[in-house]
C-alpha cells in the first residue's frame, strides 16, 4: 500500500467517524431542546390548573358544616359567621402556627383575589387574631375546602372534607 493509499484510507475513517459524532451531537442536542420544551410547558409552572374551580352559585348555606384535613384539623364553620377551629397547622412569618378556638368566617364574592372565604382565628388562644384565607372546590352539595400548601403551581393542597 502507497502512502497516499494510507493516508486516503485515515481519511476516511476520520471521516466516518466525524460524520458519526456529529449525529451523536445533533441527538443530544434534539432530546435537551425537546426536553427544554416539555418542561417549560408541563415543569414547574402550571397551566392547566388544579382542578379546583369554585362550584357555581355556591352560597354561605351550602358551606355550614364541619371540616376535616387528614393530619385531624377541624374548622365548624356556623351560620351567621362563626366558627370553631381546632389545630389548623398554617405557616405564618416563617414559622408554624396552630390556629385553634373560636372565630368568625365570611364567604367572598367569586373571582376575588384573596380567596373565597375569609377566616378570623385567634392563634394558640392567644387575643389577637389572625386572618387567613379558603378556597371553595367540589359542588354545592359536597364542597371541600383548601389552601395551597406551597407554591400554587405545584397543586399541593391543604385540603378540608366535609364530614357533618
Amino acid at each position: 500500500m502507497t502512502s497516499a493509499g494510507a493516508a486516503a484510507g485515515v481519511a476516511g475513517v476520520v471521516g466516518v467517524l466525524g460524520a458519526a459524532v456529529t449525529g451523536i451531537a445533533a441527538a443530544c442536542c434534539s432530546v435537551l431542546v425537546c426536553c427544554a420544551g416539555a418542561w417549560v410547558f408541563l415543569g414547574p409552572v402550571n397551566y392547566f390548573g388544579c382542578g379546583t374551580e369554585r362550584p357555581d352559585g355556591v352560597a354561605e348555606a351550602d358551606l355550614i358544616g364541619t371540616y376535616e384535613t387528614r393530619d385531624g384539623a377541624r374548622l365548624e364553620l356556623q351560620a351567621g359567621g362563626s366558627l370553631v377551629a381546632t389545630a389548623l397547622a398554617t405557616e405564618f412569618m416563617g414559622g408554624s402556627l396552630n390556629l385553634s378556638g373560636p372565630g368568625e368566617w365570611s364567604l367572598q364574592s367569586a373571582g376575588g383575589s384573596q380567596g373565597d372565604i375569609t377566616l378570623r382565628l385567634t392563634s394558640d388562644g392567644r387575643p389577637r387574631s389572625h386572618h387567613t384565607y379558603l378556597d371553595i372546590s367540589g359542588t354545592r352539595e359536597r364542597p371541600w375546602l383548601y389552601w395551597y400548601d406551597g407554591d400554587p403551581d405545584v397543586c399541593e393542597l391543604y385540603r378540608f372534607d366535609r364530614i357533618a
